[in-house]
């Protein structure tokens, strides 16, 4: 698929995000994403990491949450006066309204994945203006870290493993996070090494094989934009209201042409691959 295309997507995806802070079109991108990724990812990128990444994130999330908020009617148990900075009601708003920011930094984690996880870093440098192309690579390097770390932490917690290495604690961890933060070191001062050998800002970067513009990139560009201006039309016409939990928890409301513009994200998955 086109770069341009995939970023036309995530734009769109993360217009939706904060456009409004609503869970179930959150919640919709998500899931919209998450089948995109599925489908399309590069052989070798994995989503799972990821996943339990956010999924991590959001539990968190919803315990600062209920720790720190004491607002709302409906009181789970109370923290004793005797824990300093934490005493207080812990309410059921509290905990809904940390699951909501959680499924939105997920929501906007996930548009932004496919930058990453279904074009090389190299195509979101060709996709850029050449006024863009130091902007373009050190963004490309930026996407290119979190799977090359990924990538890392399995081969050496692998190989600690084979090692006899066990996790027994937090401690135990810093036999595979050291040799990680090497590692890291080390690739970041190749790539550094490899970019001035190939004469990196000494003028516009060439291209060797530009992306091709198929139909199904162009549908997928259109739908991303009918999508994020369908959202916004809405949005600005008061039918997608922010939500919040507090003073009680209500169903979010869902108005259909919000909704239709959010399923216009559904077009990656039914054009041909061609890749």
């Amino acid at each position: 698929m086109n770069p341009r295309a995939v970023t036309a997507w995530s734009a769109a995806a993360l217009t939706i995000v904060l456009v409004a802070n609503h869970p179930v079109y959150r919640a919709l991108v998500i899931l919209l994403a998450i089948n995109f990724m599925v489908a399309r990812k590069r052989p070798g990128r994995q989503l799972g990491g990821l996943l339990r990444i956010l999924l991590f994130a959001t539990v968190v999330a919803v315990g600062v949450s209920m720790l720190l908020s004491h607002a709302g009617a409906h009181v789970l148990f109370v923290i004793p006066r005797q824990v300093p900075g934490l005493a207080g009601p812990v309410t059921l708003e509290s905990a809904v309204f940390g699951l909501a920011s959680g499924i939105g930094l997920s929501a906007a984690a996930l548009a932004a994945a496919p930058l990453s996880l279904v074009v090389d870093p190299h195509q979101v440098v060709d996709a850029l203006p050449r006024s863009l192309e130091r902007a373009g690579a050190t963004i490309a390097a930026a996407l290119n870290m979190v799977p090359g770390i990924g990538r890392s932490y399995g081969a050496i917690r692998d190989a600690q493993s084979v090692r006899g290495w066990r996790p027994r604690g937090p401690r135990s961890y810093a036999e595979v996070l050291v040799p990680l933060v090497l590692t890291s070191m080390e690739s970041s001062i190749q790539l550094a090494e490899a970019m001035e050998a190939r004469a990196f800002g000494s003028g516009h970067r060439t291209r060797w094989m530009p992306e091709p513009w198929r139909t199904g990139d162009l549908m997928v560009v259109l739908t991303a934009a009918a999508a994020a201006l369908a959202f916004i039309a809405a949005r600005a016409a008061g039918l997608v209201a922010d939500w919040y939990p507090y003073p009680v928890p209500t169903v979010p409301l869902v108005n259909p042409l919000a909704l239709a513009g959010v399923l216009l994200l559904l077009t990656p998955l039914l054009v041909p691959r061609y890749d």
